[in-house]
C-alpha cells in the first residue's frame, strides 16, 4: 500500500507539472501573438513630443521628415530616449527600444526622414520594442 501511495503521488506530481507547462506555453504564445509591426518616424523624445504637440498628423510628419540623425544623436536628445511618431502621436520606447534605436541611428546611412519599422507590443503610449529596421 505504501508503495502504491508513492506511485500515485508521483503520478499526480507529473500530471501537475504537465498542466503547468501547458498553461505556461499558452501564456507565452499569447504574449508572442501580441507583438505587432509599427511603421513611423524614429525621433528622440525631446524633438518628437514637440513635433506632435499640435495634434496634427500632417504637421508632425512634415517636421519629422526634416528631423536629422545628427540631432537625434546629440547628447540632450539621446538622453531623452527615443520613440516612434505614428500619425499625430509620439510613442515612447522602453529601455530596450532606446538601445535598439541608438544602434540603428549609429548604423543607418539615412541623414533625415527616419522612417522605420518597429516590432513590439504597445502598453498604453509605451512601445516595448524587440526590433528596429529600415522600412522596405
Amino acid at each position: 500500500m505504501n508503495k502504491l501511495s508513492r506511485i500515485a503521488m508521483i503520478g499526480c506530481a507529473i500530471l501537475f507539472a504537465a498542466f503547468s507547462l501547458s498553461a505556461q506555453a499558452k501564456t507565452e504564445k499569447k504574449e508572442m501573438s501580441g507583438e505587432k509591426t509599427y511603421k513611423g518616424f524614429l525621433a528622440d523624445k525631446m524633438c518628437g513630443t514637440g513635433f506632435t504637440k499640435s495634434g496634427d498628423a500632417q504637421k508632425a510628419a512634415e517636421k519629422a521628415k526634416k528631423h536629422t540623425k545628427d540631432c537625434a544623436l546629440e547628447e540632450n536628445c539621446k538622453a531623452s530616449g527615443y520613440g516612434l511618431i505614428i500619425g499625430a502621436k509620439f510613442h515612447k520606447f522602453n529601455d530596450a527600444g532606446d538601445k535598439l534605436a541608438l544602434e540603428y541611428l549609429n548604423k543607418t546611412k539615412k541623414e533625415n526622414n527616419l522612417v522605420v519599422q518597429v516590432k513590439g507590443t504597445m502598453d498604453g503610449d509605451m512601445l516595448n520594442v524587440t526590433s528596429v529596421k529600415d522600412v522596405k
